[in-house]
């Protein structure tokens, strides 16, 4: 792993252990790397002028869109980029609304 403070990067070091759930820190963790994978969906702006709008309160997240592809395919978008910053969204606490 490396480490970016001041636009440079520390040199690679092995993590042994993550932060354990409950810490300070891990909610701060959590919350960057969220923001960073709500920020590469862009997704601005407001539903009056947006198909789709996602809306992210601490651990929670609501997606709404015009229609329902739109939908499926904003939901599918966060998925894959969640999952690439190594964010897993849990499916038993997903609920889909109509």
């Amino acid at each position: 792993m490396k480490v970016k403070v001041n636009n440079s990067f520390s040199e690679w070091f092995e993590t042994k252990t993550g932060v354990r759930q409950g810490n300070l820190l891990s909610a701060l963790i959590f919350s960057v790397m969220l923001d960073s994978v709500i920020t590469k969906l862009e997704v601005r702006g407001n539903i009056t002028i947006r198909l789709e709008q996602i809306c992210a309160y601490a651990d929670d997240i609501v997606t709404t869109g015009r229609t329902k592809q739109i939908l499926i395919n904003t939901f599918c978008k966060l998925k894959h980029e969640a999952l690439n910053a190594g964010l897993i969204v849990n499916n038993n606490k997903t609920k889909y609304v109509q």
